[in-house]
């Protein structure tokens, strides 16, 4: 069962360039392709867990231009969300992971605000990966095991793989399946620790272009697979 599911929604700037049309509005189309998707993907009542690919750490080293477009949009669509009513019907919670200290004072309290408002829908939960690297996220666990090995609240020897995963960023559900758009079949650096026993699939579509019977049939596609873990 579908259970929890992630996105590398990949392809607006060659959207953009296909479409003959600016960077910022392509990124406004993806944005709102994101709330299609999660409206699409509501109809899954096993769905509980819900995690997209934002912006990666690698992302800062765009164009100066880009990245305040980036920005903008990022904290429009904060505002929107802080400020919008939620429908009771709807009700999703919103975390971000990553390294969320790269991005400034005001997106940050934005990024706060947000997840107070939401933190009491727990049946569902949408984490956006924001200043994200999977290899950073490891490191940075490690370096907070190390903390607590020294303190003296854990014993070096204790640790497994189930007990190191609360060091990172959040309580992110494994993911049963990861989707990335644009044709491209690289994870480039996703939830390299939680990836390791997930489906792949693959959209020969840029992200804006994604329908909702894109979405119907990975699902569908995923559950006629048989998973063995390695067994």
């Amino acid at each position: 069962m579908l259970e929890s599911i992630a996105f590398i929604p990949d392809g607006n700037r060659r959207y953009a360039e296909k479409e003959g049309i600016s960077f910022e509005e392509s990124y406004n189309k993806g944005v709102q392709k994101f709330w299609s998707v999660l409206e699409w993907l509501s109809k899954y009542s096993s769905i509980k867990t819900c995690t997209f690919y934002a912006f990666s750490i690698k992302n800062f080293d765009r164009s100066k231009n880009e990245l305040n477009t980036l920005m903008r949009i990022f904290e429009e669509q904060l505002v929107k969300a802080i400020n919008a009513e939620i429908d009771s019907d709807k009700e999703v919670g919103i975390k971000f992971i990553g390294r969320t200290d790269l991005f400034s004072p005001k997106l940050r309290e934005g990024m706060k605000k947000l997840e107070e408002k939401t933190s009491n829908y727990s049946d569902r939960v949408v984490y956006l990966a924001l200043g994200y690297d999977g290899q950073s996220e490891i490191v940075d666990a490690s370096k907070k095991f190390a903390k607590d090995v020294l303190n003296g609240v854990i014993d070096v020897d204790s640790l497994t793989p189930q007990n190191f995963s609360k060091y990172l960023y959040s309580d992110v559900k494994f993911p049963d399946l990861i989707v990335r758009t644009s044709n491209e079949h690289r994870l480039s650096g996703f939830l390299t620790y939680q990836s390791s026993y997930s489906e792949l699939a693959f959209l020969n579509k840029f992200w804006p272009e994604v329908s909702e019977s894109d979405i119907d049939r990975v699902v569908k596609d995923f559950e006629e697979r048989n998973r063995r873990f390695g067994k």
